[in-house]
């Protein structure tokens, strides 16, 4: 465990250094007012000019001991003005669900 909390201590310092405008990550403060460098909170801003604009989209990551032999875990929160979409499965492509339900072309 001590190479994984030396690494997210490292990766902590240089995040605070150079990080890009909107992002934040940082570690989560355990009940006894503590960091707990396994567990994160991130928030990606939504890309101005697209339907994300304006969100924030959170995530909580957990490291584990073997990390960085191994990536972290996370689970998605739901932001404020996410948008609901879907990914379409034969492009990849992210599409809103309004658009694809106002778009839809009447079959025969």
């Amino acid at each position: 465990m001590a190479i994984a909390i030396q690494r997210l201590k490292e990766e902590r310092k240089n995040w605070r250094k150079d990080r890009p405008f909107g992002f934040y990550a940082r570690p989560v403060t355990d009940d006894n007012g503590e960091l707990n460098l396994l567990e994160w909170e991130a928030v990606i801003p939504g890309k101005d000019g697209t339907i994300w604009e304006g969100g924030e989209y959170k995530l909580n990551l957990a490291f584990t001991k073997d990390y960085p032999s191994k990536p972290p875990k996370y689970a998605k929160n739901k932001g404020k003005n996410l948008p609901p979409f879907r990914v379409r499965k034969s492009t990849g492509v992210r599409q809103r669900l309004t658009e694809s339900r106002s778009n839809k072309v009447p079959r025969g």
